[in-house]
């Protein structure tokens, strides 16, 4: 497959130049940073999209979404480019060990809360949704819908939800343990991003816990 290992020869050498720069110039970056931690499916492109709708904050995606040699360092690049002066971004839990191969996730995340970096753990109370979300987000081929999009009826097989809720289930365990000892906001979809009418409470939640200013927020991404 040459154009995938053209493409990923590209992204380490852009990674590589990356590391370059921030370790001779050292930059202090935002002053403020955070974590938008948890499972895929549960509202966190929602999250970054109305956070990154604030002009003090810049919000990435899944910045550790494919393997990176030293992750906490493309993390530090990445948070050193940030055009604000609040920094975050989306990880999720399976990204640590599926995706980079780090050994043991929860010193992991023990080093970003040393960093500076405050957790948003957000999870999803459903699992039965969670699992029909996942599914049919997979026999589509498309995660989030913008306001122009369309939907479609898909056919769901018993047995591949019930192995997608017990593995979320796990992940949840594990996410736990990981977390064991780091403070956290701890926010749920249902709870807090379902209803586009809790979007602006739940933002003003999540900038008091940073110790941030508020303001109006707004999105154009759709329930899927």
């Amino acid at each position: 497959m040459p154009g995938l290992i053209d493409k990923s020869t590209s992204a380490t050498a852009r990674n590589f130049r990356d590391y370059v720069r921030y370790l001779i110039s050292r930059p202090s970056g935002p002053a403020k940073r955070f974590v938008i931690f948890g499972r895929g499916r549960s509202g966190s492109t929602l999250l970054v999209d109305l956070l990154g709708s604030l002009d003090s904050v810049c919000c990435d995606g899944e910045i550790l979404h494919y393997r990176v040699y030293f992750p906490k360092l493309h993390i530090e690049t990445q948070a050193a480019k940030a055009p604000a002066t609040v920094y975050g971004f989306k990880l999720l839990s399976y990204q640590l060990g599926s995706v980079q191969g780090i050994a043991n996730p929860a010193d992991f995340l023990r080093s970003l809360e040393q960093a500076g970096y405050q957790f948003i753990y957000l999870q999803r109370r459903n699992l039965l949704r969670h699992a029909l979300s996942n599914i049919v987000a997979r026999q589509r081929e498309q995660f989030h819908f913008r306001d122009s999009s369309q939907r479609t009826k898909h056919q769901i097989d018993v047995d591949e939800v019930l192995k997608w809720m017990k593995s979320s289930q796990r992940m949840r365990v594990k996410e736990l343990s990981w977390l064991s000892g780091i403070s956290y906001l701890e926010l749920f979809y249902e709870d807090d991003l379902l209803d586009s009418d809790r979007h602006q409470a739940t933002i003003d939640r999540v900038c008091s816990y940073l110790q941030i200013p508020s303001a109006p927020v707004k999105t154009n991404l759709r329930k899927a």
